[in-house]
């Protein structure tokens, strides 16, 4: 059964906000974090397809700016009353008889309900407050830390603006019941018959405390040298930290953030021709296409060993939310030497894997030095590293992809995809997002995709797993004649599943 949290902030979201800027809060542990005025992080992405998710770093405005004294108060602009019931059943029967064999029936019934009934309030900060405050307050110097930290990461900062806001405790309840029955005659000299029924009820509520935040709008931040700016238009190709050529020199470190940075640009040549003659991904379902197979190319320099450490290691990640931030932000710490080794210095070849290592990595020249990690998240990194904790980016690009595509994707869909991984089934649901995504361009436009009847499994209906999986990417499904409602907000998601049953697919098939 889905999250009761994520399904009733993103039916409040659909009401209230049209345009795409409100951003849902992805669980009930989180719900509180997003206040007004506080600083939230995000990590730049590879793909041109998906953001990563906002990260709250435990800061507000007010911290980075001088004089420290308390952020004026916000504005209530809206108050809500939202309730949501929805009661269905599905039921069908079939009988069979064959003259002088015997008779065969049987039927089923599903039926599920949900009832959430909340107030909600708007409450903003307003535009002449941040005007004001950037002409009263300037940023404090020496940098805050973190702040410095997130530019070392090569992450963007945003401040969040207005936020949607339980007024009271509010109680979510889901329910799903399933029944069968059949039975059956067999003449002869001794007629047999039998019959049989069952029944299983599932029943999930949630309690949302008073204040909870369901969602939230955020402005970023631009800083250029001891200079602040809000921008509160997005643009993803605006940097928060943005230097002068001076300050833009080569660095002695490395970061994660830098590998990333050269996935990208590796991504975006598709050819084997001299400079001019790259190819760039175009933004719709072929660029896509190309940029994860792309991607995933670099996976077969994995051993079949190698595979599957990495799948086990996987697989308990996705069932750990702790265990996957652990690593998430173990890839955006800053690493020691960009260079390991060299003349006299070099890292022994790695043995693990299978096609010839580059000229770059031949000559010693990886990512940087890994500290290690425990549990499950620590057993990913070793996979990718040299016995001299030198990071290898043949063997780490495919992996930081995959946990970018991850990011984008709930705490729900990332067990999904757990039991899938476990059960060998991916095929079926990556052939599915994949015609799914290819029937709804343009992107940019609603509506109805048809499904492919013989990708849907046995069953079709609210617990599925692909139903889920697409549910959780904020798409409408239909039952009986096999149909997704597409939606431009739910691209970024299920392009990011998309790209996450295609790299998990692939390493399955490599062991």
């Amino acid at each position: 059964m889905a999250s009761a949290f994520e399904g009733v902030v993103k039916s409040v979201v659909r009401e209230l906000d049209h345009s795409g800027e409100l951003i849902p809060t992805s669980s009930l542990r989180n719900s509180t974090s997003f206040q007004p005025y506080c600083l939230l992080g995000r990590k730049s992405s590879s793909s041109w397809f998906w953001r990563p998710r906002y990260v709250c770093v435990n800061l507000s405005i007010r911290d980075i700016l001088e004089p420290n004294i308390p952020e004026p108060a916000v504005e209530c602009v809206g108050h809500f009353h939202f309730q949501d019931a929805v009661d269905g059943k599905l039921q069908g029967s079939v009988e069979l008889v064959t003259p002088g064999q015997g008779t065969f029936a049987g039927g089923a019934a599903v039926s599920g309900s949900s009832s959430a009934s909340m107030n909600v309030s708007t409450l903003r900060v307003s535009p002449n407050t941040w005007v004001a405050m950037l002409q009263e307050r300037r940023l404090q110097q020496p940098e805050h830390k973190v702040l410095q930290q997130l530019r070392a990461h090569g992450d963007d900062v945003f401040v969040v603006t207005e936020v949607l806001q339980t007024q009271k405790e509010v109680e979510v309840t889901r329910t799903h019941k399933r029944e069968g029955s059949g039975q059956f005659a067999l003449p002869g000299v001794m007629c047999l018959q039998g019959k049989g029924q069952g029944h299983l009820s599932q029943k999930k509520t949630v309690t949302i405390p008073s204040g909870s935040i369901l969602a939230f709008r955020v402005a970023q931040l631009v800083i250029t040298g001891s200079e602040l700016d809000i921008h509160f238009i997005p643009n993803k190709k605006q940097k928060t930290f943005v230097t002068s050529q001076a300050d833009d020199q080569p660095q002695e470190s490395s970061t994660f953030s830098t590998v990333i940075k050269s996935i990208s640009d590796r991504l975006k040549i598709l050819s084997d021709g001299p400079t001019k003659d790259w190819l760039v991904p175009t933004e719709d379902f072929q660029g896509l296409k190309m940029e994860v197979m792309s991607c995933a190319k670099g996976l077969e320099n994995f051993s079949k060993m190698l595979c599957g450490q990495l799948l086990g290691a996987l697989g308990q990640v996705l069932r750990d939310q702790e265990a996957l931030q652990v690593l998430e932000e173990a890839v955006s710490k800053p690493l020691g030497t960009g260079r390991v080794g060299g003349v006299g210095g070099a890292c022994p070849r790695p043995s693990r894997l299978t096609a010839p290592p580059s000229p770059k990595l031949e000559q010693g020249q990886c990512c940087g030095q890994v500290e290690p990690l425990p549990g499950p998240a620590g057993a990913i990194l070793e996979c990718l590293v040299l016995p001299c904790r030198a990071l290898v980016e043949e063997l780490a690009s495919p992996i930081f992809y995959l946990l970018e595509a991850l990011a984008a994707l709930s705490e729900t869909q990332h067990v999904l995809l757990a039991q899938m991984l476990e059960a060998r089934a991916l095929m079926e649901p990556f052939k599915l997002v994949e015609s799914l995504l290819e029937q709804s361009v343009p992107w940019k436009e609603s509506g109805a995709v048809s499904l492919p009847p013989g990708l849907l499994g046995s069953s079709w209906g609210s617990e599925a797993p692909t139903w889920v999986l697409l549910e959780e990417c904020g798409l409408e499904l239909q039952v009986g004649a096999p149909q997704v409602c597409w939606k431009p907000e739910a691209q970024g998601c299920t392009c990011a599943l998309y790209a996450c049953l295609a790299l998990l697919l692939m390493l399955s098939q490599l062991c």
